[in-house]
């Protein structure tokens, strides 16, 4: 290759003239990076990511919170076989005295605050507990067997 100012040969790849130092060739441009298309395949996987783990939480938040009632509603039965228990106590010491809640607190009944507990008929007859959780969804009446019911509240 010539150089067009000086009229010296170069090599065909010189960059320069050897005798002049005229720029005989532009420096090719570099390769051309794709960075919309990284960008585009990057937001398309994020976009996939954010609706898989959306369909995700969909799925297991209602199950979670179905878990949470069960929960509560056990924790209702719990309370209302212990406070049943306390007050088959109470009566093998007073068989003919009506229990209140004090007296089965008094007896050691450890009260869950959480539980709504009441004794609707104390005697040992007719002995009638009703429990329900304050979340829950189920209220329980345990007769003077402590058989626990389920009713509609």
């Amino acid at each position: 290759m010539y150089c067009p100012q000086c009229g010296t040969q170069n090599d065909d790849n010189a960059f320069r003239c050897i005798k002049c130092g005229i720029v005989l060739q532009q420096v090719p441009p570099g390769k051309k990076k794709n960075t919309a298309v990284i960008v585009l395949v990057v937001a398309a996987i994020a976009l996939v990511l954010f609706a898989v783990i959306g369909i995700l939480a969909a799925i297991a938040i209602p199950s979670f919170v179905n878990q949470q009632a069960k929960a509560r509603n056990a924790m209702a039965q719990a309370e209302i076989k212990n406070a049943c228990r306390a007050a088959a106590a109470f009566f093998v010491e007073h068989p003919d005295k009506a229990v209140t809640l004090d007296e089965l607190k008094e007896e050691g009944l450890a009260m869950n605050p959480d539980i709504e507990l009441s004794i609707e008929n104390g005697t040992m007859e007719e002995l009638s507990i009703r429990a329900k959780h304050i979340k829950g969804n189920r209220v329980y009446v345990a007769d003077k067997n402590c058989d626990i019911q389920e009713i509609r509240p």
